[in-house]
């Protein structure tokens, strides 16, 4: 340990006072206001966030009163759309869902020329009832057809389509249209089985 009479004196004292002053005061920036000044940037970036947030979260409250209204216009209507096919057998529910089918081709000017039924199938709490169906007109007209069954009401499903130009001793005839051949398929509810909404 070095004594007091040992500690040097003078210019040179005065620079090592100084320097130790320096470190002790490095030190305590370090080791106290460097983390305090961090702590401060950190909440003043969080308070500019919040501050950012709470007008949106402002706009967005607004809105609930009317995103509660549109839901529960949205509820009641899809509690009152129609969502299955009614008969109360299978076969019923077929010859509705083939005079739907008819109603719409005429309504855009598609022929049918053939229905099959399909065999009816549970899936669920619902039964499957599915017609096969041939018809024919120009482009246009199947594809309304084919818009008119993805929107109809009750939902119908469609599947395995198949389109062919209308043939003519082995060649295709300019303007004579097309043959569409494909399955149309509807559920209505299982008697068997609890209905759903």
């Amino acid at each position: 340990m070095m004594s007091a009479g040992a500690l040097p004196t003078g210019r040179r004292g005065r620079l090592l006072a100084l320097a130790i002053l320096l470190l002790a005061v490095g030190a305590a920036y370090l080791v106290i206001a460097a983390p305090l000044l961090g702590l401060y940037a950190d909440r003043n970036a969080l308070i500019e966030q919040r501050r950012n947030l709470a007008p949106r979260l402002g706009a967005t409250a607004a809105e609930l009163p009317v995103l509660r209204a549109q839901a529960a216009q949205l509820r009641a209507t899809g509690n009152t759309k129609k969502v299955t096919l009614e008969g109360a057998s299978d076969a019923i529910a077929s010859a509705n869902l083939q005079s739907r089918i008819e109603g719409i081709a005429s309504s855009v000017g598609a022929t049918v020329s053939s229905t099959e039924s399909l065999p009816a199938e549970t899936i669920g709490d619902y039964r499957r009832i599915g017609l096969r169906l041939v018809l024919s007109g120009e482009y246009e007209t199947l594809m309304r057809l084919l818009a008119a069954l993805e929107t109809a009401t009750p939902p119908l499903i469609i599947d395995n389509l198949q389109i062919h130009a209308q043939m003519s001793w082995g060649m295709a005839a300019a303007g004579r249209g097309l043959d569409a051949g494909l399955e149309v398929y509807g559920f209505r509810n299982n008697p068997g089985g609890p209905a759903k909404k």
